[in-house]
Order: C-alpha cells, then structure tokens, then sequence
C-alpha cells in the first residue's frame, strides 16, 4: 500500500485523527499555502491562523509528534497523503483501523502505575506496569503511529531518555477514553444512530463564510467545543469551570436521548414547536420521555436568548466561530455568551433533585 505508514495504517486514516490545527500547519509548511490564504478559506482572522500553527510547531518538540509530522509532511509533498481527500467520513470510530489500537492502549493505561514505553527504530509500543513482584508485564501493544497520534493529541505526555520515551496517560486522554467508550455503549443499546448523528464526531468547525461552501470534518475522537474551553492552558484556570462543561454535557445528553429534530440554527419558535411535539417513536420509552422533560424544563429556563447559542454549541457541538457566523456576533463574543448561558444552565440543574441524569443509558 503506497499510501501507508509502516503498520500499513494509510496517510488519509491518520489525518482523520488529527486536529483542524494539524491540517492547516500541513497545507502552510508543505503546501506553502499562506497564512492569509488559509484564513479567508476558513472564514476567520489571520492571527487565529498563526496561533494554531505555531501551537502546532511547539508540539515538535515530542519526538513523536516530531516524527509524525515529518513523516506525513513527506506523504503530502509526494502526494501519498490528501489534505482535501478527508472530507468521506466513517460510520463510526469502530469502522476506521485506528480505533481498536487506541482503545486497547488507552484501556491499558488506564492501569495503576501504568507507562507506555517507545523505542526509537522500533514499530510496536508496548504500555507496560509491575506486577506483585516488581516485575514489569506487557498490558497492550501497538503501533508506534497510533501511539504518535495519541502523543499530538495530548492523550499521553511524557518524556525521553535516550532512545527510550516513557509516557502517562493525561486527563485529556482520559476524557477521549470515555467518549469513545460511551459511543460504544450507544452501538450495544441500538442508540447509535442517533449518537452519532447528533455529536458530529467527524464534523468541522468551518465558518459559513467560508466561500467554497463545503464544511471540513471535525477529526475522529475530536473533543468538543465545550471540552476544549473547559481545558486548564499551563497555569491559567479554565474558561469553563467543571461545574459548567457539566451542565453543558447533561443537556447533551438530554437531546440526544430526547431525538429533537431541531438544526443547530433552529429558532425560539421551532424549538417551542419541537419540545410539544411527541417523542418519534410508536411506543417511546420512560427514558427518552424523561429526557424530552429535562431537556424542555432546561431550555425553558434558558429563555429564547440563551437557549439558541446552548443548543448550537453544547447540542450540536459547533466551533465559536461557526456559531458567531451564523448568530452575526462580533468575533471572540461567542464565548462570553455560552458561559453566561451555562451559569444560567447550571443555577437550573442545581435546583433540580434527583440524579438521573448520571445514569449510563
């Protein structure tokens, strides 16, 4: 397979797993795309442009993340990899040949005392942890590239000695874990389509100024919107303190277990319309009767003004500057708006007793 790393995993499968950061630093330093160029292509301000790239440059610094960027910066100068032929999305992480590597190493980290160990020259990672004895015992294996992607996506952190890098599970990791686990847990339910659908796994966050009209995808096991603000960036606090990303993920989890047939753009009125109209199904659940209740009482307490930016970023997970575009916000106010939104979200949930809401469906 011309197109393929050395475990045989294609180029095109890799690129699915990285961030949008990732593409756009491949088309400026390989392509020679410029800042400005990419910048109008994404509908945004150039200095956003510039900040992903150089975040990008600094993760070099890995020799894993070194040694994956040059490797597919190689496949997109001799076109073996195709920043453009990414857009076909898979079904579910379960079909893309990634997915069972990372599940099974990230399973494995999960482990007490667990490390990864990487060679340098070697294909195979190896998550290793000491038995009774003191012992160390081989939990999972996998290919250095999965392992490579894990480390720019900022699952695993660690460090290097030698040859030999030694690396840990970080909360980020943790956090992708689950939402692959949960995505799962909806296959075996039979509630996967609407999942699926409704989180937009594999959606970008391209603005709808964007002048070729195409959406590009959000990479597989990408974090949401709301995951992201709640993100500590080194000593600074989170823009979304845990109490809020809560909030935000139990309406989540509401509409989809609720299947609303509401767009990401749906006006007060058709979301009034949608909360009385009966649940889509011949003989629905307590479950998903229960969520449309919780899910209306929240947007109700919302109020039109809120409850629209709420539903586009915590329900259909939409970039800020996506949901800026099509509310006609000044730019970098989006986020300003979803925190008042969640404090209002979360004063609500605080008031509510009961705690179904942490039940796995």
């Amino acid at each position: 397979m011309q197109n393929a790393t050395p475990s045989g995993i294609e180029h095109n499968t890799v690129l699915r797993w990285l961030p949008d950061e990732v593409h756009l630093y491949l088309k400026h330093t390989e392509k020679g795309a410029s800042i400005r160029a990419l910048a109008r292509d994404m509908g945004v301000h150039a200095s956003t442009v510039m900040r992903q790239v150089r975040k990008t440059e600094a993760r070099r610094d890995d020799p894993l993340v070194d040694s994956l960027l040059t490797r597919l910066g190689e496949g997109v100068r001799d076109g073996q990899a195709d920043l453009e032929a990414i857009e076909a999305t898979l079904e579910t992480i379960e079909d893309d040949p990634v997915s069972p590597h990372m599940l099974r190493l990230l399973r494995a980290m999960m482990k007490d005392k667990a490390v990864m160990v990487v060679s340098q020259g070697v294909d195979t990672a190896v998550v290793l942890a000491a038995n009774e004895g003191g012992d160390p015992v081989a939990l999972a294996k996998g290919p250095t590239e999965v392992v490579e992607v894990m480390a720019l996506r900022g699952w695993i952190d660690g460090s290097t000695k030698g040859r030999i890098c030694r690396y840990h599970m970080t909360s980020e990791g943790r956090v992708a874990l689950n939402r692959m686990l949960a995505q799962m847990e909806s296959r075996a339910t039979g509630f996967v389509k609407a999942q699926v659908g409704l989180t937009d796994l594999h959606k970008g966050a391209k603005s709808a100024n964007s002048s070729k009209g195409a959406r590009s995808k959000r990479p597989i096991g990408a974090d949401s919107p709301v995951r992201v603000l709640g993100r500590a960036k080194g000593r600074q606090q989170p823009y979304l303190a845990p109490d809020l990303v809560n909030a935000a993920e139990r309406l989540h989890r509401d509409f989809a277990l609720g299947k609303f047939a509401l767009s990401g753009t749906a006006t007060w009125d058709r979301v009034q319309a949608a909360i009385q109209t009966p649940a889509p199904s011949g003989h629905p659940s307590d479950r998903k009767l229960d969520a449309r209740k919780r899910f209306s009482d929240a947007i109700g307490a919302l109020g039109p003004e809120l409850a629209q930016i709420a539903m586009a970023v915590c329900c259909h997970e939409r970039g800020m500057e996506r949901v800026e575009a099509d509310m006609s916000m000044p730019a970098r106010s989006g986020k300003y708006m979803l925190r008042v939104a969640l404090s209002y979200l979360a004063r609500h949930y605080g008031k509510v007793s009961g705690d179904d809401h942490d039940l796995i469906y």
